[in-house]
């Protein structure tokens, strides 16, 4: 039985997946946008220009390296993808970038579709796609009867909005023109994703979280496999740190509502006394308002986006994760963050938060709340101790669940359910 895996971004848990179909000797290809390839002339080219304007490309395209999957199994359609990433760092407007991103999942979805039938006839029989890129490869799987997989990264589309709503009522300086123009394209938002889901034959969800979303949204009618996503390999033990510093708070992934980074800034603006035993680094991209940043204190300190291997290295020296969403499928700077021995603080509306067990390896506190967050913060301040004593347990908690249980556990459920499917 021969796969193929279509993403727009070669991301950790995509690689994962192609990698567990390479595995079996089954991947007939890992179709996504922009992928690192520093010896390619145009990434040459590309990177010159980029610099020559001040923008260091090369490290932007770094955090899309391809590790996972044989050179040969890879297929990339980048050209709009790097238009996006321009308009991001050159202009950086949230609606003209939406409506680039649009363009681009078009264009690559077309794209993958027009292969499909090539590969059908070098024995393609599967293809894996993802929550809200496969509406067209999909169809075209079903024209051809090609059985489709797919993934859910994300909670029910709807359902995130309904908790994120509160958010805007309590702090209408989020209200920015990008949140119009988000909203105003929900519905047709979400019924792409349904059309998704009616299109699919199996559904993989990366939590229980996501998995019951959809169900609560009355999406109950396809079989679906809950896998959780791996940790990477672990650091070799965990990281001395000194108690004589600042606290070292890391924040992974974009500082955004949904990830609950407005939340953070009022809980560092009440706890701004404390600012000169405190340090707040985000390593991202900044999608706040300017208007709530203006009233951040100096301990919250923005270093950017960066790859993923610099970002463990900066985990390992950090003291906890603070991770306060609002919503999110699973977390993965979740496992990232324990794979580096380091203590996570996150919500229960995270998929990752069935992993964090509260004075353990971490803290799970309520989500939407400014008190909790600067409560535990204030916690760790005082007892900087109890961060030290989780690091062990933290590296336990990953060890526990790898990339490669992950990698079999995809395996597991792709050909179960083939397995019951032709013999009914």
């Amino acid at each position: 039985m021969k796969a193929a895996v279509a993403h727009l971004n070669p991301a950790p848990f995509t690689q994962q997946v192609a990698r567990a179909f390479d595995e079996r000797g089954a991947l007939a290809a890992f179709f996504c946008t922009l992928v690192d390839q520093p010896e390619a002339p145009w990434q040459r080219l590309a990177t010159g220009l980029a610099g020559a304007v001040g923008v260091d490309l090369g490290r932007d395209l770094a955090r899309r390296a391809v590790t996972e999957v044989p050179v040969e199994r890879v297929r990339s359609h980048g050209r709009r993808e790097l238009l996006r990433m321009a308009q991001v760092r050159l202009l950086g407007d949230p609606v003209l970038g939406d409506r680039i991103f649009h363009w681009a999942r078009d264009g690559f979805e077309a794209w993958v579709a027009g292969q499909l039938e090539e590969l059908q006839r070098d024995g393609l029989e599967l293809i894996y796609g993802y929550e809200y890129g496969s509406l067209q490869i999909f169809r075209e799987a079903k024209r051809l009867g090609i059985r489709t997989v797919y993934d859910l990264p994300s909670p029910e589309h709807d359902f995130v909005e309904r908790l994120l709503a509160p958010e805007y009522e309590r702090f209408p300086e989020l209200i920015t023109p990008y949140r119009r123009h988000i909203a105003a394209r929900q519905a047709e938002r979400t019924e792409r994703r349904h059309r998704e889901w009616e299109l699919s034959d199996l559904v993989i969800a990366n939590s229980s979280f996501t998995a019951n979303s959809w169900q609560a949204a009355g999406w109950v009618d396809k079989p679906v496999a809950v896998v959780p996503y791996g940790a990477p390999p672990l650091i070799a033990q965990p990281v001395e740190r000194p108690t004589d510093g600042p606290l070292r708070l890391v924040w992974a992934g974009t500082f955004s509502i949904r990830k609950g980074a407005h939340l953070l800034v009022e809980a560092l603006v009440a706890l701004a006394a404390s600012a000169d035993h405190l340090v707040v680094e985000v390593y991202g991209a900044q999608a706040l308002p300017q208007a709530m940043l203006d009233r951040a204190p100096k301990s919250l300190r923005f270093c950017g986006s960066i790859p993923r291997s610099e970002l463990l290295e900066y985990m390992a020296k950090a003291d906890a994760l603070i991770f306060p969403t609002l919503c999110d499928g699973f977390g993965l700077v979740v496992n990232e963050a324990l794979s580096c021995g380091l203590p996570v603080i996150t919500t229960d509306r995270a998929g990752a938060a069935d992993l964090i067990t509260t004075g353990v390896n971490g803290f799970l506190i309520e989500a939407g709340s400014c008190e909790a967050i600067a409560d535990v913060i204030y916690s760790v301040l005082t007892n900087r101790s109890q961060l030290q004593a989780m690091r062990a347990a933290a590296l336990i908690s990953a060890a526990s669940w790898q990339w490669s249980d992950y990698r079999k556990s995809i395996s597991k459920a792709v050909q179960g359910w083939i397995a019951l499917a032709d013999s009914s």
